[in-house]
Formats: structure tokens, sequence, C-alpha cells
């Protein structure tokens, strides 16, 4: 025969006390405290609450609380994890499986970071501060007469080659303010004729500028120009010619 009291108002339930109740699984009767149905909901549910997003990472709220959506997101198909914020390694960062594009990085001397996405790979024995070479991979394009393209492609350095007879080819720039202070070079190759009668035009567009015009030309062999923006223009910061 078991006795039930209940507690005066001032007085708080402490982990000790027992309660009496009876087992689901057997239908016993038996004592219990407090502390035991803490780590039974424990055991039984994690007791951490929350919302958030299929296949996004969860992190704690700032007060520690509950969890929900962080900047890390999954993708089941590709099995790929995206970070939409920058990320920060104080330490060793070590990838053990391939790249996105099939590639990988290799443990060993030799090229340890490549990024052929953005027109830049860095060869480095070492690392990637001593020692490190930097390589421009560049785009390349064939100048026709009387034919134009927009350049869109994330490498930084363009190689030109001519094809046909005299004329205009038109390569219509980037927006400058869609990208500040990017710097893209661009030069001819040695299948230019003589005589300076087939340019090669680089057009703003959107209303910007390239040195304060509309177009900049280059028409030898082997020229090259470097381009600069400052948000709002481009600038030639260097020009080459033969």
């Amino acid at each position: 025969m078991a006795r039930i009291s209940s507690y005066p108002r001032n007085i708080e339930v402490q982990d000790e006390d027992s309660w009496i109740g009876t087992e689901s699984s057997n239908r016993l009767t038996r004592n219990f405290t407090a502390e035991d149905v803490a780590n039974y909901v424990v055991a039984s549910t994690s007791v951490v609450t929350g919302s958030g997003t299929l296949n996004t990472i969860p992190i704690w709220t700032t007060d520690g609380t509950t969890l929900g959506d962080s900047f890390m997101t999954y993708d089941p198909s590709s099995q790929f994890f995206t970070i939409s914020k920058k990320l920060r390694v104080d330490g060793d960062l070590a990838v053990d499986g391939p790249l996105q594009d099939g590639s990988s990085l290799p443990g060993t001397a030799g090229q340890v970071l490549t990024s052929t996405g953005t027109g830049v790979e860095w060869d480095d024995a070492t690392n990637v501060v001593s020692g490190a070479v930097a390589k421009l991979i560049p785009y390349l394009t064939t100048a026709t007469p009387g034919g134009s393209e927009t350049y869109t492609a994330l490498n930084n350095i363009v190689k030109i080659g001519w094809l046909g007879a005299n004329g205009i080819y038109v390569i219509n720039l980037p927006s400058a303010a869609a990208i500040p202070y990017r710097v893209i070079r661009f030069t001819t190759n040695g299948t230019y004729p003589g005589g300076g009668a087939h340019k090669v035009r680089f057009t703003a567009t959107g209303g910007e500028t390239i040195d304060g015009a509309a177009y900049y030309e280059v028409s030898k062999v082997y020229e090259g120009i470097s381009i600069w923006s400052t948000g709002t223009e481009w600038v030639v910061i260097q020009a080459k010619a033969h």
C-alpha cells in the first residue's frame, strides 16, 4: 500500500524525493525520483528542441537553448556541403576526397592548391606561402573581322588570335561595377598580320568607360593591355605594343 502526500506551496521538489508510479512495460508499481524522470527524458527524447530546414546543418541559438539553421547545407544528390559565409581555418585543412570538378588536393610535395575556375593555379613544393608561383590560366579566343563577343569568363588573362582579313573584332567588357578592383590582361599572339588594319576593340558596357572613352583598340602582333576596374569604370594600367 503506497501513501501519497502533497508538498506545501513553499517547498520545492528535490531530486532525491521519491514518487510512486507504474512502469508501462510490466505494469509494476515502484518508486522513482525526479532525477529518474529527467534521465528518462534525456535518454528517450534527447530534450533538444528547435526548428530547421531539411539538409541544413543545425547550429545552437545564441542563448544555447535550441537548434536552428546554420550557414551550411548539404546536397544528398551530389554529396557536397555548401558554406554561404566565410570559412576560417586556424589549423591544417585536409581534403581526403575529390573536389567538385573531380580533381583532388594531393598530400605530397607539388601542387597543393588548384582553382581553375577562377583562372588561377598555385604551384608550391612546400606550402602556399614560401616559394608559391601563381599561374594565370588563359581564356583563348580567335578574333575575326566584323565579329564580336561578350567576355564573361572568370580567367584574368585572355590570349587573342586573329583569323581572316582586315577589320574590327569587338570584345565587350564585363561590367566594372559588378566586379570592383578586378584586373584582366589581354594579349594578342603571333597570328596578326602587319599593317595595323586588324583591330581588337575593347568596348565598355552599360554606359561605363575604358580610359574615359567608349572603347580602346589594339592592332599589333604580341600587343597587350592590362585593365583594372575602379568599381565604376575600366582603366588601362599597362599597355605594350610592338
